[in-house]
């Protein structure tokens, strides 16, 4: 599966595409060029996080170093080891095309279904357009197209890269209205008045495929819409909201980590003798059948939780996260 963020080439094409447009050709000593490029792959460097587990990464991934606060302060400590190391062009210059890079990291983050905390510390929620897969091999394939050119024909590489960026301008445009189509045909075909009660969502590996959950009462349904044909592929038990085990569970440390790493989420109760289960559901990511990440919630015969664990992948060793 892959990592929960836009990848870095991405993001570092739309690095140079911007910086090209300052009229500077492609060259390795020059701060316009590396501080727009630099910045825009400098936010993942979060990845670090990944040395206390995947979980601790999950959770803190796109978090404070994904706000408008760390996206400046990181283009002011970048610009200015440039300006020290080059200094060639005004700080100021620098500086401005070094935001520049920052900033559309952080807006190229939120355009998938995982999004990021812009607004960190005033808020912790985490933004999302909803748009987008992970990687949009449109956006990438019209991006190194414009290097390609910019590289063989320095003279036309503010113009290659002005003509990569309306081309991925229009395309995310024309995804937008896409969505919006895709969610009135799934309101008619389910019979919905509220628009709140579907959410469309990019599926994970398909660009011209879309996901939805419908929220009906406490039923809440998943389903896929290929050539337009809307299909339920998963129907959840309703949600009890009076049964002990779940208020319970609900309390625990599990519940907590999904309201943090997802807005859509759907919990579950098993019963069983001696021991009941309560299963969390993440409702943005479906792959080969099932939702990409889950936990589970196991309770005593009392009600206690007894132990805790989160399943980052399916049919790998999950985490335990308490108790």
């Amino acid at each position: 599966m892959r990592r929960a963020n836009v990848d870095p080439i991405t993001h570092g094409l739309i690095g140079i595409a911007l910086s090209t447009l300052s009229g500077h050709t492609i060259q390795l000593n020059d701060p316009i060029i590396l501080g727009c490029t630099l910045g825009a792959m400098l936010p993942d460097l979060d990845i670090i996080t990944h040395v206390k587990g995947r979980l601790n990464y999950l959770l803190k991934h796109r978090g404070a170093s994904h706000s408008l606060i760390a996206l400046s302060a990181m283009a002011v400590g970048l610009s200015t080891i440039l300006y020290l190391v080059f200094p060639t062009t005004s700080w100021t210059t620098v500086f401005f095309w070094t935001l520049l890079g920052t900033l559309s990291h952080g807006i190229m983050d939120l355009l998938n279904s995982y999004g990021a905390e812009l607004l960190w510390p005033f808020s912790r929620k985490k933004i999302t357009a909803d748009m987008i897969m992970l990687t949009d091999p449109v956006v990438l394939s019209s991006l190194l197209v414009s290097l390609f050119i910019s590289l063989k024909l320095p003279d036309y590489a503010t113009l290659s890269s002005s003509a990569a960026l309306l081309l991925s301008g229009i395309y995310l445009g024309y995804r937008h209205l896409g969505r919006l189509k895709t969610r009135d045909r799934i309101m008619e075909k389910y019979d919905l008045k509220d628009r709140n009660q579907v959410k469309v969502l990019p599926a994970m590996y398909h660009p011209f495929t879309w996901n939805f959950i419908l929220f009906q009462g406490d039923n809440v349904s998943f389903g896929i819409i290929r050539n337009k044909i809307p299909a339920i592929c998963r129907v959840l038990p309703k949600f009890d909201g009076e049964n002990p085990s779940l208020s319970n569970a609900l309390e625990g440390n599990l519940a907590e980590i999904f309201s943090q790493f997802t807005p859509y989420y759907h919990v579950i109760h098993h019963s069983g003798d001696q021991e009941c289960k309560v299963e969390f559901l993440d409702l943005r990511y479906w792959a080969k059948g099932d939702f990409i990440y889950t936990g589970h919630v196991f309770l005593n015969a009392d009600g206690e939780i007894s132990q805790e664990i989160f399943q980052p992948l399916p049919n790998r060793e999950g985490v335990l996260v308490g108790y």
